[in-house]
């Protein structure tokens, strides 16, 4: 059978959503999402046309500054079911993730789908994992991957957390890390907070307030990690936005605290900018690294980002990065153990007009 595959126009939505409310009963893509996703620059959806109509799509997601894609909907017209569409749109996907610099393709499925799943590994997908009530309908999804160049596949222990707050992106790395060190240790939500609060500057009624290196170290000291500080400014952080005298003061005075308690715990400090090599052999030797970022090349905006890096394999460096952006579709695979580029990820380890860098070495005490 010919199938063409092209890019989707907007002039396909109708299609498009005719097959989506054949195929699938809930978790339904709307014209909306299909017009937002088709013109989206960073989302890629092909379609299969046979005989001059579309008999299916499939449709890729890209985060920025990553070494992953996502396979986030396909589907084929019930008529042309069994026909080799979806093959051909699933090796269209693959090519245009590739063709995007992309050495991994990830996607879910429900676990009931048994003939989806024997595709996918028939294909060379392997699963990463599991996660329940993950449908609308409550059904489990199984995670799969697929390495597009290369053929090491990027395994990583250390668990997984998305923040719960805007806010929360240093505690979370921190969480795990200290579920990684400790097996025993499962974070919540409750705790998320508690380690903000014990490592936030402080922004008083202005909202709340972000983390910085010396507060996340001495955070994770107190509970049970052993940090080494790696940062590029001798001096206050973060007090290049703040107008108001009065909050710069009490910022200051609450690093202070955070200075003088990380010198009475000993903790390690270098006033130097980081190199990759110091990332990379921090990780050598089994440690994990909580590095700070510009949160412009992930998801387009100017605000300090915490992530963890957590491997390395010999081109990139690997992330957990806390931040899941659901109003963009993601989930937790778009999120974790996420390859990047050298050059890419020491172009987003800074932040602000002064390159800021900074980072935290953590090891089991």
């Amino acid at each position: 059978m010919a199938a063409d595959i092209r890019p989707a126009r907007a002039s396909d939505v109708d299609a498009l959503f005719a097959i989506e409310s054949a195929v699938f009963a809930t978790d339904r893509i709307s014209r909306r999402s299909f017009r937002q996703l088709i013109e989206r620059s960073t989302a890629e959806t092909l379609v299969a046309e046979v005989d001059g109509r579309i008999a299916g799509y499939a449709m890729v997601l890209f985060r920025k500054g990553s070494g992953v894609a996502r396979l986030y909907s396909i589907a084929i017209a019930p008529d042309r079911s069994g026909q080799g569409v979806g093959r051909l749109l699933l090796d269209a996907a693959e090519d245009i993730a590739f063709e995007h610099g992309r050495m991994l393709l990830r996607l879910e499925v429900r676990e009931d789908n048994a003939r989806a799943i024997r595709i996918y590994e028939k294909g060379g997908y392997r699963r990463i994992g599991s996660e329940p009530d993950y449908y609308e309908d409550g059904a489990t999804a199984i995670r799969y991957e697929k390495m597009l160049r290369g053929d090491a596949p990027l395994e990583t222990t250390v668990p997984f957390y998305p923040q719960t707050c805007d806010f929360t992106c240093g505690p979370c790395c921190l969480m795990m890390a200290m579920s990684s060190f400790d097996p025993a240790f499962v974070p919540d939500p409750v705790r998320e907070i508690r380690l903000w609060r014990e490592a936030t500057t402080i922004f008083m009624m202005s909202g709340p307030g972000g983390c910085e290196p010396f507060g996340l170290a001495v955070a994770a000291y107190e509970n049970g990690l052993s940090p080494e500080i790696r940062v590029s400014f001798h001096g206050a952080l973060f007090l290049q936005s703040v107008r108001s005298a009065e909050k710069r003061r009490v910022m200051e005075l609450a690093q202070v605290d955070f200075r003088r308690r990380a010198d009475l715990y000993g903790i390690p400090v270098t006033y130097a900018p980081f190199a990759i090599g110091d990332i990379r052999d921090a990780i050598g030797e089994g440690k994990l690294v909580l590095v700070l970022i510009s949160g412009f090349l992930m998801f387009g905006k100017k605000v300090p980002h915490w992530v963890l890096a957590i491997g390395d394999d010999g081109e990139h460096i690997l992330i957990h990065d806390p931040w899941v952006e659901v109003e963009r579709q993601e989930t937790a695979s778009d999120a974790a153990n996420i390859p990047v580029p050298y050059a890419i990820f020491m172009n987003m380890a800074q932040f602000g007009k002064d390159a800021l860098r900074a980072a935290i070495i953590l090891g089991k005490r």
